[in-house]
């Protein structure tokens, strides 16, 4: 049996390219990412489906109502076919994987802010703005925190870039300078 992550990444693939294919891959993103909310917000669900108690026939009529709710055929038959296997469960990994294929086409980064204050919208504009042209993103979210630890500054960090402008760093590099 196939890993938890290479069951994902292989049936997000597999579904990406189709809908990218049939130019359907951003209504396809929209219905996949309302699955993985009703998963996420009623644990219950995947706890009945993943059930050696429960019978078959209730599980499916569990899984009707979501696969009812999509309109897109390939979305639909991926949630056939992923119940069918008995792998729910890793439905929102799968899900996960395929926005990080669809981040990637659309140049959508996502980044940790890691400020000292709250920082206003205003200036979020520009840190995404400037860290876009940096990155050459198309969009970046960003996911903001507050740490008083960093003194003053900022840290942005995505999967692979980290700029780290706090002065904290700053005077940790300055000791080091200092005593070597």
């Amino acid at each position: 049996m196939l890993s938890k992550i290479t069951f994902a990444k292989r049936y997000s693939k597999a579904l990406f390219d189709l809908l990218k294919s049939d130019h359907e891959l951003d209504s396809g993103y929209k219905e996949l990412t309302q699955v993985r909310d009703v998963i996420k917000s009623t644990p219950q669900l995947l706890a009945a489906l993943n059930s050696v108690s429960f019978p078959e026939a209730d599980k499916e009529k569990l899984v009707e109502p979501l696969v009812n709710n999509v309109s897109i055929k390939y979305v639909k038959n991926l949630i056939k076919v992923v119940f069918e296997c008995g792998r729910m469960s890793n439905m929102v990994t799968l899900i996960d994987q395929f926005e990080h294929l669809y981040d990637q086409d659309h140049k959508i980064v996502h980044a940790e802010l890691i400020t000292a204050v709250k920082v206003d919208d205003q200036q979020i504009e520009a840190l995404k703005k400037a860290f876009a042209e940096r990155t050459g993103a198309n969009q970046v979210i960003f996911n903001c925190k507050v740490d008083q630890g960093i003194i003053g500054g900022v840290v942005i960090k995505s999967s692979n870039v980290i700029i780290d402008g706090s002065v904290k760093t700053r005077i940790s590099r300055v000791r080091q300078l200092l005593l070597s």
